[in-house]
């Protein structure tokens, strides 16, 4: 039998599958409500599943693809060449991060990956995020009222970060800047598994004034920041430990074939070193020695 605790390797593959996860929704369908209002015991028809991989939010099928995980761990033996995606449901799409250079956690190597600014820049690759097709809001900022049962709001990185010019000056107090405002995570590159992490986002709502609304005043038409959230994550000291000691045996046992070839290529050497020098030995000696015993 095999016993899942708490803390193990088993558990926490359990509690967290590493593979794809496929939401299924399965709503229930009132099929008397009159009665019901009267008191009756409801009556309900399950209808579904409702299997969703993607979307259709977007304009284009590329923009409504679901792409990568939720981000919570990524395959192991990562290279850095690698672009890996995932799906930030808070920005309604998914989205690329790319390489930026390498870390170390708690002694740990990692690789650092952050979301580039062309994911929100103003180019004909996002245009299909652009709601109502063409009206795109400009570089650094996404539109996604339509995910969000139409409520005028408006994501972008904290203070405005990686956006347009116009958006920072709109506001007093927008202060961008890279270390503070940046979304990255820190990967292991050998098992995927995710070191350190600051997923930073804001939440900002469309504003500008409505002429039947004279409560509107003479507001200028901006998008207004609300307010951002950090969400980290740092991999503890004792966990590191574990998770070192584990990288270190896969690294012995998968260069043992290795070090038994290069230990067979010692030896042959030697010995083959040993065999020329004693043939060396013998073919050297007095004149005396190399002479014949018996001479005519």
């Amino acid at each position: 039998k095999i016993v899942l605790r708490n803390g193990t390797e088993a558990f926490d593959s359990w509690e967290k599958p590493p593979l794809p996860v496929y939401t299924q929704f399965y709503f229930f369908n009132v099929t008397n409500p009159e009665e019901i209002l009267r008191g009756e015991t409801p009556r309900v028809e399950e209808v579904g599943p409702y299997t969703y991989r993607s979307l259709d939010w977007w304009i284009t099928d590329k923009c409504n693809m679901i792409n990568g995980t939720d981000g919570d761990s990524f395959h192991p033996l990562i290279t850095k060449d690698e672009v890996l995606y995932v799906f930030p449901s808070d920005f309604c799409r998914s989205v690329y991060i790319t390489f930026s250079d390498y870390e170390s956690v708690q002694g740990l190597p990692a690789f650092r990956y952050k979301v580039p600014a062309e994911i929100l820049a103003n180019t004909s690759d996002n245009a299909g995020f652009c709601i109502p097709e063409g009206n795109c809001l400009g570089s650094g900022v996404l539109n996604v009222s339509i995910c969000k049962n139409g409520a005028p709001i408006i994501m972008s990185f904290p203070h405005f970060y990686q956006a347009d010019e116009r958006f920072v000056s709109a506001i007093e107090g927008m202060h961008p800047n890279k270390e503070d405002h940046e979304t990255f995570v820190d990967i292991n590159p050998l098992t995927g598994i995710i070191l350190k992490a600051a997923k930073r986002f804001q939440i900002n709502i469309y504003v500008k004034k409505l002429d039947d609304f004279v409560e509107t005043g003479d507001i200028r038409t901006m998008v207004f920041p609300v307010m951002y959230l950090n969400e980290s994550v740092l991999i503890d000291r004792e966990t590191a430990s574990r998770l070192k000691s584990v990288i270190n045996t896969t690294l012995i046992i998968t260069n043992i074939p290795y070090i038994i070839m290069a230990l067979g290529v010692f030896f042959g050497l030697v010995f083959t070193w040993l065999a020329c020098k004693g043939q060396g030995s013998m073919d050297e000696g007095t004149a005396d020695e190399r002479a014949p015993l018996i001479r005519t």
